[in-house]
């Protein structure tokens, strides 16, 4: 029992490692612009498909090494084009916030129809980074377990070393915590509002490619994380990346222990109470601002 318990327990460590990736990127977007990024969740599917690509139909050298070098590049192009394309035309209207949630929210549907007409209905799978284990006595642990949650890790100190010590991570937060000043100094808004974006969609796609290796790659499947991530996003409080950070964890270890004590048909319900319960008692969430 006790060993049980301690595996269920490192799994809602690396479960919530790969959503801290997710809602730090939601919550970096939200902070910045003030608008919700729908599509967000299919980003995820997107990272799963390209270490799909990648590893199985095109058997690249140097496995998932070659996978997070040329992820990094992909989806910041990626996340840039799309808020310039698609998003910054946008912000010439008013109440532009909404009408941005309206757009991913149709970019999402048809980034997801577009993966089941490209790929096929049928999931996927890709392999693992690893298939040794750690054993010692009754307690097995598997590398990969390991090298998910130290490359999630690795992903988070990477961005707070970006938004800390560089021009364009100190811009970012300059413009999250006043706009209006932020543009007043010089910062070019525009520039951050896409650089912002393209930020989060390189930590989706990420957690695409860590956490598809346990789960199926679903062409669908980006509205189940899309819901994690606003789950997680709201309950750590709108806009508060350390907030994130407490809720992923929080839900990482609510997941699995519901699911190992209750089954998983009671998951998505216990996120979902976990959601209400804390709108309806903390509204602005654990660390965010009225």
């Amino acid at each position: 029992m006790f060993f049980e318990i301690i595996d269920v327990f490192i799994s809602g460590l690396i479960n919530g490692s790969v959503y801290s990736l997710m809602a730090v990127g939601l919550t970096l977007v939200y902070g910045v612009t003030k608008a919700f990024n729908f599509a967000y969740g299919s980003f995820y599917v997107l990272g799963g498909y390209f270490a799909w690509l990648l590893l199985v139909r095109y058997g690249v050298p140097g496995g998932y090494l070659t996978v997070i070098v040329t992820a990094v590049p992909f989806f910041f192009v990626i996340g840039f084009l799309s808020e310039k394309i698609l998003i910054a035309p946008l912000r010439r209207y008013g109440d532009w916030e909404m009408k941005v949630m309206m757009l991913t929210l149709g970019l999402s549907l048809f980034m997801d129809y577009s993966f089941q007409s490209v790929f096929g209905p049928r999931v996927k799978s890709i392999p693992s980074f690893t298939e040794d284990i750690f054993e010692f006595g009754d307690f097995v642990i598997l590398h990969q377990d390991i090298a998910i949650f130290t490359v999630s890790i690795c992903c988070m100190l990477g961005l707070r070393w970006v938004l800390n010590n560089t021009r364009i991570g100190m811009a970012v937060m300059a413009t999250a915590q006043n706009p209006v000043g932020a543009q007043i100094v010089g910062i070019p808004k525009d520039f951050i509002y896409a650089a912002t974006f393209a930020i989060s969609t390189i930590l989706a796609g990420m957690g695409g490619i860590l956490l598809c290796q346990k789960n199926l790659i679903n062409p669908m499947g980006g509205s189940d994380i899309m819901i994690k991530a606003w789950v997680i996003t709201a309950f750590g409080g709108m806009g508060s990346i350390r907030g994130s950070l407490y809720a992923a964890f929080i839900l990482g270890m609510l997941e699995a222990f519901v699911g190992w004590y209750f089954g998983m048909m009671y998951v998505q319900i216990a996120t979902l109470t976990l959601l209400l319960v804390t709108l309806a008692v903390r509204p602005k969430g654990l660390l965010g601002r009225e």
